[in-house]
């Protein structure tokens, strides 16, 4: 039996500073801007991402604008995204469509790779709309799961790329499954 979708209203970079919750994070990382890049468009996302069980992209290789993937989360709530931007290497920026629970009217979340003299700087912003009922749960809704997920999303990363690398015959960027 499959899942109902609930659409969601796409969004674009002006809600990135107008949406009524709004995250923004940033975390150096001792591995190259490839590096960086290679894990953030991998398949291992989910694994160091607190409340995100499994991560599918829905759209073959090479990626960009368009792209679409699937994330499914804590909750029994998967969310579909949509690629509008895809900057090979460098940022990418997602508005979500559709979710399998009404919980979000609108939502984009944006990731920028930049080098640096020790390695990477991966930036993130994210904005959410929520709809009713849940707005008038934002406050706790933000605090515990949404401001967290994310946290563990830009925390992670380098703990993640460092178990990459200290994996015998595997390297960070060596991110996608077998085969691919």
């Amino acid at each position: 039996m499959g899942s109902h979708w609930y659409p969601i209203e796409e969004a674009d970079d002006s809600f990135l500073t107008a949406a009524p919750l709004r995250h923004a994070r940033s975390v150096d990382v001792p591995f190259s801007a490839e590096e960086t890049w290679a894990a953030l468009t991998g398949d291992g996302v989910s694994s160091w991402t607190r409340g995100m069980r499994r991560l599918t992209w829905t759209s073959p290789r090479p990626f960009g604008i368009g792209t679409t993937r699937e994330v499914a989360m804590s909750g029994n709530f998967t969310l579909r995204e949509r690629f509008y931007r895809w900057d090979e290497g460098r940022r990418k920026t997602f508005t979500g469509v559709a979710g399998t629970r009404a919980i979000f009217r609108r939502l984009v979340e944006d990731y920028v790779v930049e080098p640096t003299q020790e390695g990477a700087r991966f930036s993130w912003r994210w904005a959410a709309e929520l709809r009713t009922p849940w707005r008038y749960f934002s406050y706790p809704l933000d605090l515990l799961a949404f401001a967290p997920t994310g946290r563990s999303h830009i925390d992670g990363l380098p703990g993640y790329l460092a178990r990459r690398a200290a994996r015998p015959g595997s390297a960070p960027s060596d991110s996608r499954p077998e085969g691919q």
